[in-house]
Formats: structure tokens, sequence, C-alpha cells
């Protein structure tokens, strides 16, 4: 058995080799799709653009604008003097926010008032607009506890009253940057993304080719040729998880906490069950572009419901039950917590058991669809 499988896997290693512009792609696609998707796939927000439409033109409103515009968030792009220029800065996108200070600000903080400031943003884009509400809000109520400060320590009450502050400490990702918890992701998104289709087409040209067929007229079984097939992949596997990692170290600055030897052993799992995933497509593909569509297919709800992107809390129960079905979901765990959190294999059990489980319903399935496929011709 393991030298008929040997043969399959020696002679798609030969015609791997021979093909250099599948080699090239292997080398060169990932590492494109590694440089665009990490400068691209972010979630931090900086230098959002405001104008300041400034009705008291006092030392304090001068104060909060500064505030505002000196921690990198805001991008000042001038001041506006009546409300007309808001709707322009507004619909032609030139700023995404409007910082408004009424006339008696300045007033009512010299008398213990609340001083109000009112914001207005850009919400074409949700996402943006929810983060820079919120940087706004934060940084106004630092301001707003220094000065209630101030006016305590003022009236010699300090001895007798005290704020109440909150020191937040997060653990595993400190600086809350999104590039540490997204390139872990892309890496994952970059094996799916290659596997699954180089599968699937690779399989189907043979078809095309015919050499298919001779295969089939041999004494290996449907379980030996799916083996012996997907060995090639499982090695491009680890060369493309070799080159992307690299990347996200050298470029990104990423620090990898876990065992980079674990994270091979455990990709084992992923490689093989994205790999049956091509082997299914390819048994109903009777053509390339049938190859194709089908890996779309398939890819596209791995992205949307694996946590990739949108958190799988956040979704609708009957959708979260079925993201267990999807391999992806699982991988995107491990990675994540392999590099930022240093997880060992027993804290990765339940995800290595869904991938364990998944890989192997797959493999049996590709050989149930192998088998018809073979009696039908």
């Amino acid at each position: 058995m393991a030298d008929r499988i040997w043969r399959v896997a020696k002679k798609e290693l030969v015609q791997l080799r021979r093909d250099r512009k599948f080699l090239r792609m292997v080398i060169f696609a990932p590492i494109v799709q590694m440089i665009v998707f990490g400068y691209v796939a972010t979630l931090d927000v900086k230098e959002i653009p405001i104008a300041v439409y400034d009705q008291c033109r006092s030392v304090e409103s001068r104060e909060i604008v500064d505030k505002l515009t000196s921690n990198g968030y805001f991008l000042l792009k001038g001041y506006i003097f009546n409300n007309e220029q808001i709707d322009k800065l507004l619909d032609r996108d030139i700023a995404d926010a409007v910082i408004v200070i009424p006339p008696d600000f300045s007033k009512n903080l010299q008398r213990g008032k609340t001083a109000h400031i009112q914001m207005l943003v850009n919400g074409v884009n949700s996402n943006s607009a929810s983060i820079a509400a919120n940087y706004a809000m934060n940084i106004i109520m630092n301001y707003s506890e220094k000065i209630l400060a101030g006016k305590i320590k003022n009236a010699g009450a300090s001895g007798f009253a005290q704020l109440v502050s909150s020191r937040d400490r997060v653990w595993f990702n400190p600086e809350l940057k999104s590039i540490n918890y997204m390139v872990p992701g892309i890496i994952a998104l970059i094996l799916m993304v290659m596997l699954v289709p180089m599968t699937a087409m690779s399989i189907v040209r043979e078809k095309e080719t015919g050499t298919i067929d001779q295969l089939n007229i041999t004494p290996l079984t449907p379980l030996e040729l799916i083996i012996g097939k997907i060995i090639p992949f499982i090695i491009i596997g680890f060369i493309d998880i070799a080159l992307v990692t690299f990347l996200g170290l050298i470029l990104f600055g990423i620090v990898m906490k876990g065992s980079l030897l674990l994270l091979y052993f455990l990709s084992v799992f992923f490689i093989v069950g994205s790999l049956m995933l091509g082997i299914l497509i390819s048994t109903i593909s009777d053509n390339m572009t049938q190859a194709f569509m089908g890996s779309m297919f398939v890819l596209i709800p791995n992205m949307m419901l694996s946590g990739f992107i949108f958190p799988i809390s956040s979704m609708p129960q009957v959708v979260q039950w079925l993201t267990y079905l999807i391999p992806m979901r699982y991988f995107l765990v491990i990675i994540r917590s392999i590099f930022l959190k240093g997880s060992g294999l027993f804290e990765l059990l339940p995800e290595t058991a869904g991938l364990v489980i998944f890989s192997l319903m797959a493999l049996v399935l590709s050989a149930i669809f192998v088998v018809r496929k073979n009696r039908s011709v």
C-alpha cells in the first residue's frame, strides 16, 4: 500500500516540477497575498479627517481641540464658521466628522456646569463612525476628569474626595493592534485560498487530458489514490506556511509566542481538510471553470463564517451552529492562540479534535465520491 501511494505521489511531484508556471504561482502568490492582505486587512482607524466649528473661541475650546488632534487619531482639516459649511464638508467627504463647540462652552466650565460638545459624524461607514465617536468620547472624558481633579484640588478637598479611576490591562495584545490579530488569520486564509482551488483544478486538468483514466485502471484503491494525490500539496502547504509566517514576522513585526513546531503539526489537519474539499469539488466538476466556481463556493463561507472578519458570537444562533462545519473556524483559533497567547496542545485540544474529525469525514466522503464517479463511468 505504501509503495503504491508513493508512486502516485512521485508522479505528482514530477508533474509539478515540470510545470514552471505552477511552481512560480505556489511561491510568489502567497507572498503577494500576504503583503496585500497584511497592509489592507486592518481594523485600526487613524488620522480621521475632522473640521472644527468653534463658536466659543476661548482658551478652553482651543485646549480641547488640541487634545483631540494631538494623539494621531484625528487629523484637523481646518476650521469652519457657519452651519452651511458642515453639510458641504460631510457631503463631499472632505471631513468624516465635525466638532461643534457652542458659545457658552468656556462659561459653563468656569461655573462648574456641564459643558456640551457636539460631534457630527459621517455614518456611511458605520464601523469608522463608531470608532471615531469612541475615540472622541474617551479623549473628552479624560479632559473632563483632569478639570474635575483640578477643581477638587483647588477647593482643598483632596484629602476628603477622590476620583474613581480605572486601569485597564490587556492580555496577549497589549497595544490592541488589529494587525497582530489579522495576520495569523491571513495565514489561514491564504492556505485555504491556495490549496482548495489548486487541488480541485489540478485533478480536473487530469480529467481533461485523460491521465486520470490511466490511474483508474490500476490496482489503486480510491483511498490510496487520494492520499498519493494530496502528499505533494501537503508539502506545498508547509512551504506556504513557512513563507507567509516569515513575512508576517519580518514585515509586520508580529511576535509568535507559541511553538512553531506545534503550528506545523496542527496545520497538517487543516491542510488535509482543505485538500479534501478540493478533492470533493473535483469529483463533481467536469472542467476547470466548474472547479473554479466550486472552489469559490467553498472559500466564501469559510472566510465569512470562520470568525476571520466577523465575530462568531455576534452571528445568529443558527449561523453559529453552521460554523462548526467550517474547518477554518477551528484553525483560526489554533493559529491565533499560538501566535498571541503561546497556547500549547492541551489548550487547543477541542479545536484540534474538530479539525481531525472534519479531515477524516472529508477523506471518507472523497473516497466514496471517487468510487461512485468511477462506477458511473
